[in-house]
């Protein structure tokens, strides 16, 4: 009987070994999305941490460490939540990857009130390097960094109106979101144009550049290498590019642009009519 105890208590005891080993292998093999823990806000006393994500209210873009494609570069991205496969449609870290060993590196919100990414050493490897910031450093807590539902990345005061102190729709890559204005200020020289990537694993800035020409009516060209037309829309003609034949006079599509001589802009934009 002693030994028949014994006995039973070692298979059963193995019994239980199994089913725990079977459950952290489902575990292992579940999508990230179905464990990592999900934040509404990143603050100075709650940074973004690897395994977590960023979400919008309505959880429609989401915001987060990645690797693409199996690349040894590690990025912090926005891309739509619920749309698969995944498109990235910003980067914060885009010339600086991480490596994708780095597993304690976060995004969080300095002393001076910049959002920063450092990796395990704590060194900073990108910032949003706002110098105009008026917060002290024992005020950070009035900063945050939030992402909305048309998929702008933002950083705010929190206090009073919510001042928006840097956003990445004046910093695109290679996606334009509805709303999202692509030009020129010629009094500010500032000019968002969406770059192309270097290759699928390598989120740098590829050859392939899109902007607006600086001529009026101006119109939208693809360049290489910044400087070579590759293709162009032909002129605004204050509803439609002439040199996209689909435009046609019928042709509602929600594009428009925005030219104005006395501010020195020039913006191109584009949004989705409501059908409902």
């Amino acid at each position: 009987m002693g030994l028949g105890k014994k006995m039973g208590m070692g298979i059963e005891s193995v019994g239980i070994l199994n089913c725990s080993m079977f459950f952290l292998f489902i575990l292992i093999l579940l999508p990230s999305h179905y464990y990592c823990s999900q934040i509404y806000n990143i603050t100075a006393s709650q940074p973004l941490a690897h395994g977590q994500s960023l979400v919008s209210p309505g959880c429609i873009f989401e915001l987060g460490f990645f690797s693409p494609n199996g690349s040894a570069n590690q990025y912090v991205g926005l891309w739509h939540k619920n749309i698969s496969p995944r498109k990235v449609v910003w980067l914060a870290n885009r010339e600086e990857p991480l490596a994708d060993t780095d597993t304690l590196a976060s995004l969080r919100i300095s002393s001076n009130g910049n959002l920063e990414l450092v990796d395990r050493q704590q060194n900073t490897v990108w910032s949003t390097n706002v110098t105009m910031i008026q917060v002290s450093s024992s005020n950070t807590s009035s900063v945050a960094a939030v992402l909305s539902d048309d998929g702008n990345f933002v950083v705010k005061h929190v206090i009073g109106a919510g001042q928006s102190i840097w956003q990445s729709f004046d910093h695109p890559g290679d996606t334009l979101l509805p709303t999202q204005l692509q030009g020129f200020d010629t009094k500010s020289g500032t000019k968002n144009v969406l770059t192309s990537w270097r290759s699928n694993k390598d989120a740098s800035m590829g050859i392939f550049l899109v902007g607006l020409s600086a001529e009026t009516p101006s119109q939208l060209f693809i360049w290489i290498n910044g400087s070579i037309p590759y293709w162009r829309s032909g002129p605004w003609d204050k509803s439609k590019f002439i040199g996209i034949p689909i435009m046609d006079d019928r042709y509602n599509s929600g594009f428009s642009l925005d030219d104005s001589l006395i501010q020195g802009t020039t913006y191109f934009s584009y949004s989705f009519f409501d059908t409902l």
